[in-house]
């Protein structure tokens, strides 16, 4: 089936007003790189968090949780959702201290917490290591999954479907800088959310609605007990096969374990161009919401139809552009295509000004040309974001498995989590900690990885994680007491701009602060734990009643009306400033 002239004029639509939101920023963007990498640090939450959320759905997130239900269950969805405790973390502790801090990127805070040489090599090494590694395996799985979307679309020409769309993207990411990308994000997120709503209204529908939907899965032998939340507590034969140790892993170890464990770098990115402290937190707390609790169901819904629809599929991530193709008429098909363009640009426009906000502010600016003009470094930030496409598609033309590389992208940053937290509520860390961790995580899932190539057992994902971070949190802790601790006078003028919780008693004591205080740390705690009840009971409250379980559907989202009172109750400037010191 091919699109229709009615299909070509909407998604013509969408690109010229993604092109004109690029144009009406491009001025604003070109004054500096402040305007260009951190809109001058000027965003409203509302705005910060939907951007957040843009950037993190993107075309290959309906895909890979369609492959994840088809081959897990519902259940499966715990290698993303398991992240939702963190980012309730993020929240109310990571986000003040992170607009505190008035950094551009993520990376910069390295010589601000630290200082010295091995700080600067650290800022340059991150930089380079997060453009190659974090950034580039995102736009490459992004990549791959519009490749396998205009696979089903077009029968010939898949690939410069995907080079028009990238230069599109490319083209308002240089001309606007963050300020484009984030109102961008704000339409695209718009039409990429209703896009998923209709193709799973299609979809559901195609099968019978709900109550045949929900009949027809529970008949099928595969996956195993596809309509659960949690994964069966059976076991049969090794332990670490069994969903239930990937379940615990996730809950347990993944939320803190990860790279993205104190905010992760892009939104970071958006928690510093927030007006301020309370615009940051809030940004953050919506893109939580928005991310976990209402996302998820039409892609989750659309995955269970597509069991019924397509029993038997090669690759279990295609069935959800097969089902846009296949079941919505002329006009509808198009506007679903173009959500899916626009979920994709959305994240890749965001990497992209990440990638050269990195690679300029970071590196350019910081080690080879120090005193040039703003729109010298605006000029070599749009060059850096050329390269940033080019590394992306490098990867996506080499890979065929988005869930795969998710999964390495767990795998090789499991062990730094623990460091980027620690090195907030804990004055003794250093660089040389971090770069320990960075070190031993990225060997250690090379070598657990390897082993098999050595002699060695085939290692599932929950036996790499955990090895993962039970060596690489040995390593940096080991590192962190051999070496010596950041001078004191760089620890005091840390403190006094972010003012962290936690233990920094002998810092607070050289900056004249209050001996033994740990302001924020109790409220932020109780903060968190509402918070993130209020996100899992939104979630699965949502699913049940979708699913046809009211009772139990009305009792989850009592729970969280109650708690999501409580806590705007509690985001007041007053009792924030109160409860978080």
């Amino acid at each position: 089936m091919t699109l229709s002239l009615l299909d070509w004029a909407i998604l013509g639509l969408y690109f010229a007003i993604s092109l004109g939101i690029g144009l009406y920023y491009t001025r604003r963007a070109s004054s500096s790189t402040t305007e260009f990498f951190v809109s001058g640090r000027n965003l409203p939450w509302w705005l910060a968090g939907t951007s957040m959320v843009a950037t993190s759905f993107s075309v290959d997130t309906p895909l890979v949780v369609t492959g994840w239900v088809r081959t897990g269950g519902i259940h499966a969805n715990w290698i993303w959702w398991c992240l939702a405790i963190g980012g309730m973390l993020a929240v109310f502790f990571f986000a003040r201290l992170w607009r505190r801090s008035e950094v551009v990127t993520d990376v910069e805070l390295t010589e601000l917490r630290y200082g010295g040489h091995s700080a600067s090599f650290l800022r340059g090494f991150r930089a380079v290591y997060m453009t190659l590694y974090a950034n580039g395996l995102a736009m490459g799985w992004t990549s791959l999954a519009m490749l396998k979307v205009f696979g089903e679309v077009f029968a010939v020409g898949r690939e410069w479907a995907l080079a028009l769309a990238v230069a599109v993207t490319l083209l308002y990411a240089m001309m606007a800088g963050l300020w484009g990308v984030v109102v961008t994000d704000l339409f695209q997120f718009a039409w990429a959310m209703i896009g998923a709503v209709v193709l799973a209204v299609f979809a559901v529908s195609a099968v019978g609605g709900i109550d045949a939907l929900v009949e027809g899965v529970r008949g099928l032998s595969a996956p195993p007990d596809p309509l659960g939340f949690v994964p069966p507590l059976e076991t049969s034969g090794d332990v670490w096969t069994a969903p239930i140790a990937a379940f615990l892993v996730l809950v347990g170890i993944q939320w803190w374990a990860n790279k993205n464990a104190d905010g992760g770098a892009v939104v970071v990115q958006r928690m510093a161009a927030s007006r301020d402290e309370r615009e940051a937190l809030l940004a953050t707390l919506w893109f939580q919401v928005a991310n976990y609790a209402l996302r998820p169901w039409p892609w989750i819904l659309a995955a269970l139809a597509s069991l019924l629809l397509y029993p038997v599929l090669d690759d279990p991530e295609i069935a959800y552009p097969r089902m846009m193709m296949d079941l919505l008429p002329p006009g509808l098909r198009g506007m679903m295509l173009a959500s899916l363009v626009a979920a994709f640009m959305s994240t890749i426009v965001s990497h992209i000004n990440l990638s050269a906000a990195y690679l300029v502010n970071d590196v350019y600016r910081r080690f080879v040309a120090r005193d040039r003009s703003e729109r010298h470094y605006v000029l070599i930030s749009r060059v850096a974001s050329v390269l940033a496409v080019v590394l992306g598609g490098t990867i996506a033309w080499f890979a065929d498995s988005i869930s795969s590389l998710f999964k390495f992208l767990l795998e090789f940053g499991a062990g730094i989590g623990l460091v980027y937290i620690a090195r907030w509520f804990w004055w003794r860390v250093n660089a040389w900690s971090e770069i320990a961790a960075m070190a031993a995580s990225s060997v250690l899932t090379l070598l657990l990885r390897g082993a098999p190539a050595f002699g060695g057992p085939a290692l599932t994902f929950p036996q790499v994680v955990v090895l993962n971070v039970l060596g690489s949190t040995a390593i940096w802790i080991a590192v962190t007491f051999l070496t010596r601790p950041t001078p004191m006078p760089r620890l005091v003028e840390f403190h006094r701009r972010v003012r962290p919780p936690g233990w920094w008693g002998p810092v607070r004591r050289a900056a004249g602060g209050e001996q033994g205080r740990r302001p924020g740390l109790a409220g932020g705690l109780l903060l968190w734990a509402v918070g993130t009840v209020f996100v899992y009971a939104a979630l699965f409250g949502t699913g049940k009643l979708l699913l046809g379980e009211a009772v139990a559907g009305g009792v989850l989202l009592g729970v969280a009306v109650l708690t999501g009172a409580w806590l705007w109750r509690n985001l007041t400037r007053e009792r924030v400033a109160r409860l978080l010191g």
